[in-house]
């Protein structure tokens, strides 16, 4: 008599993952999983009849199977070129998980044994490459990932190769607060060995998967976010016999949390997605900056309007006689505290010719950002001249943006180069401007030389404003050396950054 074994396994797997910004560039994250594996055996003959089989717990049992995974160690490193985000991943899994004997051998003796590993025993090396963009109101991404195994663990079990590729689309369909994902991925696995050798009667001999999902994600708040995923199989390739996969489920729940005081991570990066999606990415200007926290900006008294809050496309209406800037920005993106920061000291200079008019875009899928910031990134701005016309936009760095908008309204002549000023060496590093603390005395002529040494810092420039309002906006060069004469008659404190306000240092000035 033939007998058929009908196997049930439900396989859930915990994970607790989060993600580190060591730099503008570079994330460092872990992945622990606990894996929880349920599986229930019927025996029956050619007629699905139920039937009993001697020493039934040999192989198969009802049983459920508790215990931690393999957990994984990867760092992220992304960049954006022409509109899209690419990142590379590259990491480790460590062999922590429970590893079962050969089951193989025992099976051949008649012994009870396990075909489920919760770990592989071994070091396993993984790669993968992301990549982003948005179009419209449609983000796109796509990445591509592998698993290697490279030796056998202490049982002699070498797990197979994996290998994963997808492709997304995700929008809020007009909504504030969900987003909305499609995917299509493939997964690949060659076969496992046991001391050297591929069973064919039994065990993972090679499978490819082919899915369709559908993904939700909800923002609780600013900072916390739900999401929900279901993956379906549309095709499958099994060697030898396998199980057949019915469906995937997933829900996850994520949150930011500010780690170093005084810098706000975004890395987002296309790992995560700021604010509405934090579990596949995003590509928002806002990503890979890190915000100096100087507490509530203090607009009192100064010539800006919030026109809209809740991401409507109201009408921009320049003030006339005032060159009048329309700001884009949302409660996520970290920079746009940094332009809004910058702009309100403009206007404080400059309050009779700097008007701002604020837009809280909400989300990607607001009307205001479809009108106005469309493949633009945030911080974005609109600014138009005293006439009304529109003179330029463009979404950039904050530092970059504001020194852009204080160059319409005339800034005083910075200092003049004086022989034999003393020159103070600045080295731009991947640790940040060296040495980041500077003194000179009131009324000393000097000559700033900033030299970039790092070709991997994101700090490729440098921004300040004098206390006479004189602005400097340098781009640096590899190792090019750049010369700012500096001179303060006052005792001040001048604060000079990169662009994105990551990496600062300051002038005492005594």
């Amino acid at each position: 008599m033939t007998v058929f074994h009908h196997q049930d396994i439900l396989n859930t797997e915990l994970r607790l993952s989060g993600e580190l910004g060591v730099k503008s560039w570079l994330a460092i994250g872990a992945v622990v999983p606990l894996r929880i594996f349920k599986t229930s055996i019927r025996y029956a003959d050619e007629n699905n009849q139920t039937v009993a089989i001697e020493d039934p717990f040999i192989h198969h049992n009802n049983k459920t199977l508790v215990g931690p995974g393999d957990p994984s160690v990867v760092a992220r490193a992304a960049m954006r070129a022409g509109g899209v985000t690419l990142a590379v991943r590259l990491g480790l899994s460590l062999p922590l998980g429970r590893t079962e004997e050969d089951p193989f051998a025992l099976g051949d003796i008649g012994q009870a044994h396990e075909h489920s590993q919760f770990g592989t025993g071994t070091f396993q090396p993984l790669a993968g490459v992301d990549a982003a963009r948005i179009v419209g109101p449609v983000r796109l991404d796509a990445f591509a990932l592998t698993v290697q195994s490279l030796y056998e663990n202490g049982h002699g079990y070498q797990p197979g190769d994996r290998y994963a590729g997808g492709i997304g689309a995700a929008s809020g369909l007009g909504t504030k607060r969900w987003r909305f994902r499609l995917t299509a991925e493939a997964q690949h696995e060659t076969a496992e060995k046991w001391s050297g050798v591929t069973h064919t009667d039994e065990g993972n001999i090679g499978r490819t998967d082919v899915l369709t999902g559908l993904e939700t994600t909800f923002r609780l708040t600013d900072d916390w976010h739900a999401s929900a995923t279901l993956k379906v199989p549309v095709y499958t390739h099994v060697v030898g016999g396998q199980l057949d996969s019915s469906v995937f489920l997933g829900v996850s729940v994520g949150t930011s949390i500010r780690v170093f005081e005084g810098k706000e991570d975004e890395h987002g990066h296309e790992g995560e997605e700021h604010g509405h999606d934090h579990a596949h990415g995003d590509d928002h200007g806002d990503e890979h900056g890190h915000g100096h926290e100087e507490g509530p900006v203090d607009w009192t008294g100064l010539d800006k309007v919030d026109i809209t809050n809740d991401g409507s496309a109201v009408p921009l209406e320049p003030v006339p006689g005032k060159i009048t800037v329309f700001d884009f920005w949302a409660t996520w993106c970290k920079p746009c505290g940094i332009v809004d920061r910058e702009l309100a000291e403009i206007v404080r200079r400059h309050p009779n010719d700097v008007a701002v008019r604020k837009v809280n875009v909400v989300d990607d899928d607001s009307p205001a950002s479809k009108k106005y910031v469309g493949a633009y990134t945030l911080p974005h701005l609109k600014v138009f001249g005293r006439d009304g016309k529109l003179l330029w936009e463009k979404s950039a760095p904050p530092l970059v943006l504001t020194g852009e908008v204080e160059k319409l309204v005339g800034a005083p002549a910075r200092p003049v180069a004086v022989a034999g000023a003393r020159r103070i060496e600045i080295s731009v590093t991947d640790a940040g401007f060296v040495p980041a603390q500077i003194e000179v005395a009131r009324g000393e002529p000097v000559t700033l030389v900033f030299t970039r040494r790092s070709q991997s810092t994101c700090s490729t420039d440098v921004h300040f404003t004098m206390p006479s309002g004189a602005r400097v906006d340098e781009v640096l060069p590899f190792e090019k050396a750049v010369e700012v004469p500096f001179r303060v008659d006052a005792p001040a404190s001048v604060v000079f950054a990169c662009g994105m306000d990551m990496d600062r240092g300051t002038i005492t000035v005594r």
